[in-house]
């Protein structure tokens, strides 16, 4: 008999090596061996990014598919063991967790993804769903944090946005930071591709789909739909060789982290929060380069701060001023004994502008030139006509702001996180449903090219 199942699994991997979507590829290789039909593409699904104790990019996997009932108690203890050979169990932090759903997703794990996104999960919480009613498995390594966002990424909904990850990996085992790759085809790719994204940051010449830690992932190539991510896989020239390549559905850089809006008084450490509020004071730079202004919402003051990494992002908060009305979105850090509670900002609207009046001098009554002082009660000369005057006048006019109401402004391509939404996909189509075929047979075609893809990176 026939079954639907989704299997999740999160924090295999560490600052130091291993990729939990390089271990989701080993279990996608395993299905296909012992024989599933695929319901969609593995599901990559970026979590909270304030997390602290997570590894990188806070991204969990979830695969689902169909199988006869027979298999599954194979398929279960084959991917436990590849948990068990592939996670990066020596490092202090990782503590994986992977969590096999029978039938459709509990609605408790919809809505764990839900909060997942923006709040902090206990472990606790995760272990009472998953003993209590649970139609399911789950196996754990040391506490088992991972089982948070293995879970999350069995209720994962991406039916209103989502985007693809193109992923080709090196040989786990090779730890430099450097990948070799042409960068100039990168660009001559990205630039010939239409719904890609964010793959390079051209204000700042920057390449963004090599990672820079000694895990497998060679390049993540990002886009509107799996057409396009592949397509620009094969315009790019490869320095190394592939060990393997997988495709993903995602949440990435579709924003879903700012669900709800917060006051002052609401927010907490290491939420991802929207909030509503007016600029106190003007923005101010300290060392380092980082700019600071405070925010007051329902009557608290919350410290808002973009740290110089967000590179042009700082010219935008420093034309703020006082009595600006804004929307922020950032992630909240806890307080230190240097710098209260802060929202590390990720972008901001601006709801209204303080108008500023800025007062002008009168220019000489007889010719319009400019007036110079003669010394203190000496009066004023027309430096044009050599009028003088006893007294200099003076006009009034509104200062010409440099920010507009109901623009987004956000950090550069170069330090955005995994959900932010670029600016390049703030647009009323949905390019992703161009495709007319479903995911199950997109995702199949795919694995039937694979090893043609593959083939094609060899130098």
């Amino acid at each position: 008999m026939l079954k639907e199942y989704t299997i999740g699994i999160d924090d295999t991997d560490s600052n130091y090596g291993m990729c939990t979507t390089y271990l989701a590829t080993l279990i996608v290789d395993l299905l296909e061996r012992i024989g599933v039909d695929f319901l969609d593409f593995p599901r990559l699904v970026r979590l909270n990014p304030n997390i602290p104790y997570k590894t990188r990019g806070n991204g969990a996997v979830s695969i689902k598919f169909i199988t006869e009932e027979k298999k599954i108690k194979e398929i279960w203890r084959e991917s436990i063991k590849l948990v068990e050979t592939y996670s990066d169990i020596d490092e202090t932090n990782t503590d994986p967790g992977i969590v096999l759903q029978s039938g459709k997703p509990d609605p408790r794990l919809q809505q764990i993804y839900q909060e997942a996104l923006y709040s902090v999960i206990k472990i606790e919480t995760i272990k009472e769903i998953l003993n209590k009613d649970f139609n399911g498995e789950y196996f754990h390594i040391k506490e088992g944090r991972g089982l948070i966002g293995a879970s999350a990424a069995i209720g994962t909904d991406l039916q209103s946005d989502y985007t693809f990850e193109f992923i080709a990996y090196r040989d786990p085992n090779i730890k430099v930071s450097k990948r070799l790759i042409d960068e100039e085809s990168v660009i001559l790719a990205d630039e010939s591709t239409a719904l890609s994204f964010g793959n390079y940051d051209y204000i700042h010449n920057q390449l963004m789909i090599t990672p820079h830690g000694p895990d497998p992932v060679y390049v993540g190539i990002r886009g509107e739909n799996a057409r396009s991510v592949i397509d620009m896989w094969c315009k790019i020239k490869i320095l190394e060789k592939i060990n393997t390549i997988m495709l993903f559905r995602s949440n990435q850089h579709t924003q879903p982290h700012f669900p709800k809006e917060f006051n002052g008084k609401e927010i907490k450490p290491h939420f991802s929060v929207k909030v509503r509020g007016t600029v106190n004071s003007d923005p101010y730079l300290i060392n380092g380069g980082h700019v600071l202004f405070p925010l007051i919402s329902d009557g608290k003051s919350i410290n808002c701060a973009a740290y110089e990494p967000t590179k042009i992002f700082r010219h935008f908060v420093r034309e703020l001023t006082t009595g600006d009305e804004l929307m922020v979105y950032g992630g909240v850090r806890p307080a230190s004994d240097e710098y209260p509670i802060t929202i590390n900002l990720e972008h901001f609207e601006v709801l209204k502008l303080k108008k500023i009046i800025s007062r002008i001098p009168v220019k000489c009554p007889q010719c319009n030139g400019s007036l110079k002082s003669l010394g203190m009660n000496q009066g004023f000369r027309c430096k044009r006509c050599k009028n003088t005057l006893k007294e200099k006048d003076f006009g009034y006019q509104l200062k010409k702001r440099g920010l507009r109401t109901g623009v987004r402004y956000t950090i550069p391509i170069c330090a955005q996180r995994h959900l932010t939404k670029p600016l390049s996909r703030d647009v009323t189509l949905q390019f992703h449903k161009m495709s007319k075929k479903p995911f199950e047979s997109e995702f199949r075609e795919f694995l039937i090219n694979r090893n043609d893809l593959i083939e094609k990176s060899k130098i």
